[in-house]
């Protein structure tokens, strides 16, 4: 299903930070339920380190984000928040969208936030991971949801 891009806004700033927050509780809960069994098991209960447990992590994390990205659009804190990530005409991402996104998205967060930040000085409030990808997170409106709809009596 496309959605018509000139009905909704680019996200601002604070939704998605806040979406970006609610999030990495969601990811750091994933990693300890992914972590509790290496630690066990691999580690004999003591510290687990390496660049392979840190590439885990970050494979772990790009799963998080490309099976709600794919499945809806949406993680659950951008649910919350109320803003999608959609195509460049609308549509839901495709895959090769998604794994383009995300990398992207983590290679321009590396130097002090700056992908993410590039959003205070944009004219339409894209993140240059957006502009790179050709990608955008929409404000949805205050009840986009079918469960926040007022029943008429």
């Amino acid at each position: 299903m496309s959605i018509e891009t000139t009905d909704f806004p680019n996200a601002g700033f604070i939704r998605r930070i806040a979406a970006l927050i609610y999030d990495s509780f969601l990811v750091v809960a994933v990693w300890m339920a992914s972590m509790t069994p290496i630690v066990v098991y691999v580690g004999g209960g003591q510290a687990v380190t390496g660049w392979v447990l840190q590439l885990f992590l970050y494979v772990e994390w790009f799963f998080f984000y490309y099976i709600f990205w794919r499945i809806k659009g949406q993680t659950l804190g951008m649910q919350v928040w109320k803003i999608k990530t959609i195509g460049p005409t609308g549509e839901m991402m495709t895959s090769v969208q998604c794994i383009l996104r995300w990398l992207v998205a983590t290679l321009t967060l590396i130097p002090f936030g700056l992908g993410f930040f590039w959003m205070l000085v944009d004219r339409e409030r894209l993140t240059l991971y957006d502009r790179l990808t050709r990608t955008r997170c929409i404000y949805l409106g205050k009840n986009p949801y079918p469960s926040e709809k007022k029943k008429k009596a």
